[in-house]
C-alpha cells in the first residue's frame, strides 16, 4: 500500500504542475482563439478521441492487468495497436474531406491530417505507458507528462500567437505526441517488444476486444455527442460549450489525474494479493469525494468571477454553463475508479456491457437536448451522468460487495468537510449580493478562504484526508533525507 501511495504521490504532484501549465495555457489561448475557432477544434480532436479508443483493441490495459507479461505477449501488443493505428490513420485521411462536409467546415480536413502525425506515435507509446504503470514507476510517467504538457502549451502559443488559429491546437498536439513517444523510449528501452508477432494475438485480443470496445462505445458516444451538437449548433456554441465542460472537468482530470492514472494499477495489485477491494473501494470514495465535492462546488459558486478572469470577454457566455454542469457533476461521487476496479476483478465483459447500455440511454438525451440548444443540453448533463453513476456502481456492488448503508457511510464525513469549504466563500458573497464585480485579488482570497476552511472541515470532522497529508509529508522528508 505504501508502494501505491507513493506512486499516487508522484502523479498527483505531475498533474498538479500540467494543471498550472493548462490553466495558464487556457487563459493565453482563450484570448489568441475565438470561440468559432476553437469549435473547429473540438470537432477534429472528438474525431481523433474515438480513433484513439479503437487503438485500445491493441490495449496498454492488458500490459498492466495480465498476470504474467511474456515478451510473446508484449509483442501481440505492440502488433495489434500498430497494425490498428496504420488502419485508422489511412481512414481519418481519406474520410477527413467526408467528416468537413459534414460539419459544413472544409478547413478541418487539414486540422485532421495535420494531427494524424501525432497520432501514429501512439503504436509506440501505448505499449511502453503501459509497461511502466504495471511497475508502477509513476515517477517516470509523471516526468514524462509535465514534459509533455510543457511542449503542447509552448507550442500551442506560439502557433497560436503566429496567426494558426484552430490548426494551433492540431500542432501542439504533433510536437507533444513525439516527444512523449521519444520520452517513453529513453526512459523504457524495451526494444525486443518492436517485433512484428502475432502469436499470442487470440489472448491479447480476448481481453482487448471488451476492454477496448467499452473504450470505443463512451468515445464513440462522446463523438456523437459532438457530432449532433456541430450538426444543431454553430462551432461558436459548439466551443462554447466544451470549454465549459472542459472546466467542470478540470477537478477530476488535474486535481484527481493521478488517481485515475493509478487506479487500475493499484487494483489489479490488490486483486492480485487477494486484499479486500470492499475497504479499498469505500475508503477511496471517501477521499475522493473530500476533493471533488468542494472544487465542483466552489466552480459552481464562483463561476463568473472564474470564467472573466480564466477565459476573458469573449467567454462570459461559458458562465451558466458551468453553474449547471459543475452542479450536475456533485452526482459523480466516485470519480475516476468505477471503471478500473472492474477491470482489476477480471469482469472486462461487463465493462464493455455497461458502455453499451449507458450510451444506449444517453445518447438519445444529447439528441433531443440539442434541438432545444447550448442550456438544454447543459442540463442534460444531469441525466446523463446520473444514469453513468448509478449502473456503474450497481455493476461495482455485483464484483465488490457493500451495502448502500456502506456507502452513504463513507461519504458522509466528506459533506462535512464541503459545506466547511464553502462557508466562508457564502459568509462574503451572501452579504455583498453575489459574484457580480470580483477581480482578481478578490477571487484570489477567496480560494484562499476556501482552503483554509477546507483544511478545517478535514480537522474537525477527523476525515482520512488528514492522514494522507501526514503520510505524504512523512514520504517526502524520507525522500529529501536520502538525497
Amino acid at each position: 500500500m505504501s508502494k501505491i501511495r507513493g506512486a499516487l504521490l508522484f502523479v498527483t504532484g505531475g498533474k498538479y504542475i500540467t494543471a498550472v501549465v493548462g490553466l495558464g495555457t487556457t487563459a493565453l489561448v482563450s484570448r489568441l482563439v475565438t470561440p468559432y475557432e476553437y469549435g473547429i477544434a473540438v470537432l477534429g480532436m472528438s474525431t481523433l478521441a474515438v480513433a484513439g479508443s479503437v487503438r485500445e483493441l491493441g490495449s496498454a490495459a492488458y500490459v498492466v492487468q495480465v498476470p504474467e507479461l511474456t515478451e510473446t505477449r508484449l509483442q501481440g501488443v505492440f502488433t495489434i495497436n500498430l497494425m490498428v493505428t496504420a488502419a485508422l490513420t489511412a481512414l481519418i485521411f481519406a474520410a477527413a474531406p467526408a467528416l468537413a462536409s459534414l460539419f459544413g467546415e472544409p478547413r478541418l480536413t487539414d486540422f485532421l491530417r495535420i494531427s494524424l502525425i501525432g497520432f501514429v506515435t501512439g503504436s509506440v507509446a501505448f505499449p511502453l505507458h503501459g509497461l511502466l504503470a504495471r511497475d508502477l514507476s509513476f515517477n517516470r510517467i509523471a516526468a514524462i507528462n509535465v514534459a509533455t504538457a510543457l511542449v503542447n502549451s509552448a507550442v500551442l502559443l506560439l502557433a497560436a500567437a503566429r496567426g494558426f488559429s484552430f490548426l494551433s491546437f492540431a500542432i501542439a498536439n504533433v510536437a507533444s505526441g513525439i516527444i512523449g513517444g521519444l520520452l517513453l523510449l529513453w526512459m523504457r528501452p524495451v526494444f525486443s517488444m518492436f517485433r512484428f508477432r502475432l502469436v499470442a494475438w487470440r489472448d491479447v485480443f480476448s481481453f482487448s476486444l471488451y476492454t477496448g470496445g467499452s473504450a470505443i462505445l463512451r468515445r464513440t458516444a462522446e463523438y456523437l455527442s459532438v457530432a449532433i451538437m456541430g450538426i444543431f449548433l454553430a462551432p461558436g456554441a459548439v466551443g462554447i460549450l466544451q470549454r465549459a465542460t472542459l472546466l467542470c472537468q478540470f477537478p477530476e482530470r488535474t486535481i484527481l489525474a493521478g488517481v485515475a492514472e493509478v487506479a487500475l494499477s493499484a487494483f489489479s495489485d490488490l486483486a492480485r494479493r487477494k486484499s479486500d477491494l470492499t475497504r479499498s473501494y469505500l475508503g477511496a470514495i471517501e477521499r475522493l469525494t473530500a476533493v471533488i465535492w468542494p472544487a465542483l462546488l466552489l466552480l459552481m459558486i464562483l463561476a463568473d468571477p472564474l470564467v472573466r478572469v480564466l477565459l476573458g470577454a469573449d467567454w462570459t457566455a461559458t458562465i451558466p454553463l458551468v453553474q449547471i454542469i459543475s452542479s450536475a457533476m456533485l452526482l459523480n461521487f466516485p470519480p475516476g475508479i468505477n471503471y478500473p476496479i472492474l477491470m482489476a476483478t477480471g469482469a472486462a465483459r461487463r465493462v464493455f456491457h455497461l458502455a453499451l447500455l449507458q450510451v444506449t440511454l444517453s445518447l438519445p438525451v444529447v439528441l433531443i437536448a440539442a434541438q432545444y440548444g447550448v442550456r438544454a443540453i447543459a442540463w442534460s448533463t444531469f441525466a446523463v451522468v446520473g444514469l453513468g453513476v448509478v449502473t456503474s456502481t450497481l455493476a461495482v456492488r455485483k464484483v465488490v460487495p457493500f451495502t448502500l448503508a456502506d456507502l452513504a457511510r463513507s461519504m458522509r464525513g466528506s459533506l462535512g468537510v464541503t459545506m466547511m469549504t464553502v462557508l466562508p466563500v457564502l459568509a462574503w458573497i451572501l452579504p455583498a449580493g453575489g459574484t457580480t464585480g470580483i477581480g482578481p485579488a478578490t477571487l484570489l482570497m477567496l480560494l484562499l478562504a476556501a482552503a483554509a476552511g477546507w483544511v478545517t472541515g478535514v480537522v474537525i470532522f477527523d476525515h482520512p484526508m488528514r492522514s494522507e497529508f501526514g503520510r505524504a509529508s512523512q514520504a517526502i522528508r524520507r525522500r529529501l533525507a536520502h538525497r
